[in-house]
This record gives structure tokens, C-alpha cells and sequence, in this order.
């Protein structure tokens, strides 16, 4: 064979194999699902005979995650609050994305969340080799390694939303709806997910309030008086959830009506947008800008089509009259006198929010129900019930595996 001959075959080859290594779409999609799913189980016993119920070994398993991340905030005030009273807290990155190492995602904690002085791991492809008392999972597919570590004494799904909502119904939906099942013990934000996670799907469930921070949204500086026609509207458009669609139909239909607003859109940068109606694209803000917002604005518009919203709270901290969704994830959460509820149409949306702009009076029924509903809401109080929940089931936990 000429060496010409030898070349053209041996390049034919390589192009072969590389065309058979490439994957399908499909394919892809199920190596990504099993990256999360797939773990071995650990082995071994928990540790019954060495627990110190005053400083329990507490591991977190989570995503990764950037600054801003919402969900993680609130898990890194509970996991901070645990650490200050006197608790080993540690966390596991699931699949890294964004941090290159435990101390890089340590230094994003304390620098955009809160402080915090524990181990930090990141792990891919197999199950941590960690013990312990109270191992904590935080997503759907967080619950996948946690279900195959066998050395913690008990197992508890941190349960922030209804998360099967947010997928199509197909493959996701399902194995994100299954992880409800797993011998997990759930610590609930919110009364309507302690109801669906205890009498759905009969799991062992608690429930604490999402809280706001006090030292950022409050009363302290509200102008006098405030503006009369200010929509500040959360306009994060990419979480589907969100309804930010309704919301802007429903602002069209106003301008229809020649009712006199102006609209200061937040939560995601929207770019040009072609409307008659005078607004700002604020984009995502910092605590204390949104506060400021909060508390200059007419009228707060932030909606939730599965769990309610932090952001409600945080308004209401600030004396801004809220418009939510009419549904029973919100009713159950916020009383009559603290919210108005608006049907989930544009139309039943435009409703609320003229009524609002409209009434003076109606705006501040509101602002006092709003302020009197979170006046006893702390982050502390929350992270005080969620401690004594883990010490309770890890008690009763440690006492079955000595028999």
C-alpha cells in the first residue's frame, strides 16, 4: 500500500470514529439526567453512639451557585444561624459549574451571602465518603446522592418549592416528583408545601416562614408622601413561574383604559421594549436598592405561580401594598387584610392593580395589614424552628438505631 493510500484510509478512520464518538441530542440529555441520579450507595452505619445533640454534625448537599441566587440565600442564613449556635455545618457542591473549589465557593458565600466558616467540598460522579448526624438535601437532584449516603443518622429534603412545576411533564417532572417519596424528613417554606409533602405524599413534615431582613426593609426612610401611580413590578421573565406575561397583558389593558401609571420593572434586565406606557428597566437590583424601590413605589406586583414569594414579605416590611396571584399557594400563606389577590387573567390582574392605583384608602388597608402580618417574622425565629425540627427527628432517629 502507498504511503498516500495509507493516509487517505488512516484519516477516513479517524473521522469514523470521531463521527461515532459524537452523541445525539437525546443521548446528551439522558447522560445529563444520569449525572444527577446515578450514585452507588455508600455503605457503612450511622454514627447512633456519638451524637452530641448541642453541636450535631449537619451536612448540606446543593447546587452550585452565582451571587443573587435566591433559594441559596435563604439557605446560607439557616446554615449560618445553625453554625452560630454551636453546630458542625459543612456543605457539598453537587456537579460544579461555576466554583473551581471548596475555598472559591467558601469566599462567594461569605462575600455575597453570609458568613460562614465550615468545610466546603464539591463532588461529581460519586457518592461523598461523609458521616454524620443530619444530612440535608436542597433540590430535586441534590436528593439523588443523599438518598445513597448511608452514614448519617437522619436524612431531611430542605423543600423551598414545588419543583416537579417547573418542568414539562416528561422525565424531569417525574424523577423530581419521585425524590418526594425517599425516607426524607421535610423542612417546608411555607404552610401550603408542609400540606402537600405531610398529605400528598405522606411525608414526616414541618413548616417555617420565609422571613425578611429587618436591618434592610423597614419604614425607616419612606418619602412623604409616596408617589401615586409607581408600579414596581418583579419582572423576572426567564423563571416561567414568575407569570411575568400576565402581568404585562394586564398592563396593556390599563393603558387601554387611560389609566395614568408608570411601571418600574425589576428582577431581569428587559431591554427596549415596545410600549406606550412610561417606564424603567431597573434590571436586577442589590437588597438595598430593592428596598428603596419598595418603599417610594404605589403599588408591589410580584407573582408566584407555584410558592409564594419572599419578595411579598420584603415589600410589605417596606409599607408597599402588594398584588398577588388568586391562588391557594398564596391564600393559604397571606391573610385578607395583608395582600390583594387578583385573578390569574390579564384582565382580573388590570383589575387590581387600577383598583389599587385608584383608591387610596384600599392601598393603605393594605399597608397596615401588611406591616402588622411580618412584624414577628425573623430570619432568626425561622432558623431556631428548623434547628429544633433536626434535633427532634435525629433525636428520635439515634434512639430506634441503639435498640
Amino acid at each position: 500500500m502507498s504511503a498516500l493510500n495509507a493516509s487517505w484510509i488512516s484519516r477516513k478512520l479517524a473521522r469514523f470514529w470521531k463521527l461515532k464518538a459524537q452523541k445525539s441530542a437525546l443521548e446528551k440529555q439522558v447522560d445529563h439526567l444520569r449525572s444527577f441520579v446515578s450514585y452507588q450507595s455508600s455503605g457503612g452505619r450511622p454514627p447512633f453512639y456519638s451524637t452530641d445533640m448541642s453541636r450535631l454534625r449537619i451536612t448540606w448537599v446543593i447546587p452550585d451557585f452565582l451571587p443573587g441566587a435566591g433559594g441559596h440565600m435563604t439557605i446560607f442564613r439557616i446554615a449560618s444561624y445553625l453554625e452560630r449556635a454551636g453546630h458542625d455545618v459543612r456543605f457539598l457542591i453537587q456537579n460544579p459549574s461555576v466554583h473551581k473549589s471548596g475555598a472559591d465557593a467558601l469566599d462567594t458565600i461569605n462575600e455575597h451571602f453570609q458568613p460562614f466558616s465550615g468545610a466546603v467540598e464539591l463532588f461529581q460522579g460519586v457518592t461523598p465518603d461523609v458521616e454524620g448526624d443530619a444530612l440535608i438535601a436542597t433540590d430535586r437532584f441534590t436528593c439523588y446522592p443523599v438518598r445513597a449516603m448511608d452514614r448519617f443518622i437522619r436524612k431531611f429534603y430542605f423543600v423551598q418549592d414545588y419543583e416537579p412545576s417547573f418542568y414539562p411533564v416528561g422525565s424531569e417532572s417525574l424523577l423530581t416528583e419521585a425524590t418526594y417519596h425517599f425516607d426524607f424528613d421535610c423542612l417546608c417554606a411555607g404552610d401550603w408545601l408542609h400540606k402537600r409533602m405531610s398529605e400528598q405524599f405522606g411525608r414526616w413534615s414541618m413548616s417555617w416562614p420565609l422571613a425578611y431582613d429587618r436591618a434592610i426593609y423597614n419604614m425607616d426612610s419612606v418619602p412623604a408622601p409616596r408617589h401615586r401611580k409607581r408600579i414596581a413590578l418583579y419582572a423576572r421573565y426567564v423563571t416561567p413561574r414568575r407569570a411575568v406575561e400576565l402581568a404585562f397583558m394586564a398592563l396593556e389593558i390599563l393603558q387601554s383604559r387611560n389609566v395614568d401609571f408608570e411601571v418600574d420593572f425589576f428582577g431581569w434586565r428587559l431591554g427596549k421594549l415596545n410600549v406606550k406606557f412610561p417606564y424603567r428597566d431597573l434590571g436586577i437590583l442589590k437588597a438595598e436598592e430593592l428596598a428603596d424601590l419598595y418603599r417610594e413605589a404605589t403599588v408591589g406586583v410580584v407573582f408566584s405561580a407555584t410558592n409564594h414569594s419572599l419578595v411579598n414579605k420584603e415589600m410589605m416590611a417596606c409599607g408597599l401594598p402588594v398584588i398577588d396571584l388568586n391562588l391557594d399557594t398564596v391564600r393559604s400563606i397571606f391573610p385578607d387584610d395583608a395582600m390583594a389577590f387578583a385573578e390569574p387573567t390579564p384582565e382580573g390582574i388590570a383589575d387590581q392593580i387600577q383598583r389599587l392605583l385608584q383608591q387610596p384608602d384600599e392601598r393603605d388597608r393594605l399597608r397596615m395589614g401588611g406591616l402588622s402580618y411580618v412584624k414577628d417574622l425573623s430570619w432568626e425565629k425561622s432558623a431556631r424552628v428548623v434547628e429544633s425540627a433536626i434535633q427532634a427527628r435525629v433525636g428520635q432517629a439515634r434512639e430506634r438505631g441503639r435498640e
